[in-house]
């Protein structure tokens, strides 16, 4: 389909039976509402509370915004035509809703690149990380993030390629994914930029954090070892080894429960917490494993099916097509979990928040009744 084309099916597509459609739409329908209401409560916690407006949150915060408006702008179309089997919508809109689903998954998957050069430097080059990630970087870094989805989406609607059109599995509008010869290597292009690239950063950097964690954890341990019952000798090599401030005032610990989470750290000189620190180490390693596992569960099973029947141009079952864009949909409702409810700051300000609004509430509800009570008082 071009610019102003009209909705096409590809070949060999049927309405799915009544099983595909029910759990399609009931798993759309729960996703969708988890990833919004996370999301935009991700998004309020940073603008309201001042702790954590860092540069390192800009990036968390760009995220959530970009996986609320694909919960609340696609997965409502998505809904829909999986319950119907069709495009309803009308040729426009399936080109705009296309346009604008692409746009936000490659920013989506570009931004968790971003979180993991952030943590990259802050941890792993600490020394480099003031001067380079500063306010000004980290939002030229998300202009350009947006900025290359925007020409990756936009260029089926230019020529490049075949257009927009409805896929009847996916109960989505997207690009048609064909040969080399006919797509014009556009296929091959955005396998390589939007999901190799971006998987390649953060396996690189992830890889480097664990490394240069265990790294720092063997050499505090040797250190205790050589000089057991003598703290006071003890503590500043420790803080050597492990504290690096960063722009935000914050301290960057050797303990990662979160892939953002840079203010969570510990006194490693207290004996209680040196006590702790294999826990702490075995937790933090496994956070940032689950974070690679779950990019590549969610993302790799779609592109890797796109970049092959594009390749050898084999038509997948529904079975196969509406699980893997089901994972693509489900993992913006997971980041805000593995980047924003795991870290300690977004916890408290969760439970402040929720404590507020229920102390408002019943505050307000005592001050109406003591109000009315003082005026049928006073009129009597």
């Amino acid at each position: 389909m071009n610019c102003s084309g009209n909705v096409t099916l590809e070949k060999d597509q049927t309405p799915g039976t009544s099983v595909f459609v029910v759990i399609q739409s009931v798993f759309l329908a729960m996703v969708m509402a988890v990833g919004a209401i996370a999301n935009s409560f991700i998004c309020r916690c940073i603008l309201s509370h001042r702790s954590l407006r860092t540069i390192t949150n800009s990036f968390i915060l760009n995220l959530a915004a970009t996986d609320f408006l694909l919960s609340v702008l696609c997965m409502p179309f998505a809904l829909v035509s999986a319950i119907t089997g069709i495009w309803v919508f009308g040729n426009i809109m399936c080109v705009f809703t296309g346009f604008l689903l692409s746009v936000l998954c490659i920013t989506s998957i570009l931004t968790l690149a971003l979180v993991a050069i952030d943590r990259y430097l802050a941890i792993c080059r600490p020394l480099k990380y003031c001067t380079l990630i500063t306010q000004r970087t980290s939002l030229a870094m998300i202009l350009y993030v947006w900025i290359q989805a925007a020409v990756c989406a936009i260029m089926p609607v230019l020529g490049w390629g075949e257009g927009y059109v409805f896929v009847a599995e996916e109960s989505i509008c997207r690009p048609s994914f064909g040969k080399p010869s006919v797509d014009n290597g556009y296929t091959i292009f955005l396998f390589l930029t939007c999901f190799v690239a971006p998987f390649s950063v953060i396996a690189f950097t992830y890889v480097s954090i664990l490394s240069t964690a265990s790294r720092q954890f063997r050499r505090v341990h040797h250190q205790k070892r050589n000089q057991v019952g003598n703290m006071e000798q003890v503590q500043p090599s420790i803080c050597e080894t492990t504290f690096v401030r960063t722009p935000e005032n914050t301290v960057i610990a050797d303990e990662i429960t979160s892939a953002t989470n840079t203010s969570r750290a510990k006194k490693l000189y207290a004996p209680g917490a040196i006590r702790n620190k294999r826990k702490q180490k075995a937790r933090g390693f496994k956070m940032l494993w689950i974070i690679v596992v779950v990019f590549l569960i969610c993302w790799s099973p779609y592109f890797f099916m796109i970049f092959y029947s594009s390749i050898r141009q084999h038509s997948f079952p529904k079975a196969v097509k509406v699980p893997t864009m089901l994972l693509t949909f489900l993992n913006s409702a997971l980041n805000p979990f593995l980047y924003g409810f795991l870290n300690g700051k977004f916890r408290g300000s969760m439970r402040t928040f929720l404590w507020q609004n229920f102390t408002l509430c019943k505050c307000g509800k005592q001050n109406v009744q003591e109000s009315r009570v003082y005026h049928i008082t006073h009129i009597n």
